[in-house]
């Protein structure tokens, strides 16, 4: 008869000792797997319960599924009213749009110090803005000063005519109305520049404030 080797008696041995571990484990899994989940829940009177079901009477108040050492595997939430859910959406609505203004003054904020290296810089982009708008308002204070002075002898040609007695042709007529209209517009347009400098100085003056908070100036 021949006599076993060592080497194999240790791989039967090895067998064995894996054959016994995967029983052990098996011992050990099955009680989990076929244990019943237990559920905690709250009746109309405030008292607690446990049980392996939720009766259908008491599922709309919430109940929680719990582990078998006593900790909660999931919650469940009561069911909501049209008040609550009215209510909830309304919350949740608020709670996006402060997220959505919170990214958007992040993104704005990376831009501000994209863009600008110190105050200074702030300062110079502010007054070339309105140097531009300047430009605009010199040009049209020209064009209002001459509007006006056209207006005046205009005018002044319609009252001769009607002091010598003579009809006011409708052509004159027609020049008076269209000079007092571009008067107007000038007019129109210089008090537009007046808001936006006025709007430029506080964008600006808003962006200098966040660019110290967020460098720490002084």
């Amino acid at each position: 008869m021949r006599t076993p080797s060592p080497l194999h008696f240790h791989m039967h041995a090895a067998a064995m000792l894996l054959s016994a571990l995967v029983l052990a484990a098996s011992v050990l899994i099955a009680p989990d797997a076929h244990a019943q989940t237990v559920y905690r829940w709250v009746d109309e009177h405030g008292e607690v319960h446990y049980g392996h079901a939720v009766p259908p009477e008491h599922a709309h108040r919430g109940y929680e599924r719990l582990r078998r050492d006593g900790s909660v595997r999931e919650s469940v939430e009561r069911a909501l009213n049209p008040e609550e859910r009215a209510e909830r959406s309304a919350r949740l609505a608020e709670e996006a749009e402060a997220e959505a203004l919170l990214r958007n003054q992040e993104s704005r904020d990376r831009l501000l110090l994209t863009a600008y290296n110190s105050e200074e810089d702030i300062t110079v982009t502010m007054d070339m803005q309105i140097t531009g708008l300047n430009s605009q308002r010199d040009r049209l204070e020209l064009g209002l000063q001459q509007s006006a002075a056209e207006f005046e002898r205009l005018v002044a040609r319609a009252a001769q005519l009607t002091r010598d007695g003579q009809v006011v042709p409708a052509q004159l007529t027609s020049s008076i109305q269209q000079t007092r209209s571009e008067m107007q517009l000038a007019r129109q347009e210089l008090d537009e520049l007046d808001d936006r400098e006025e709007a430029i100085r506080n964008h600006f003056a808003s962006e200098l404030e966040r660019f110290r908070q967020l460098t720490g100036s002084p």
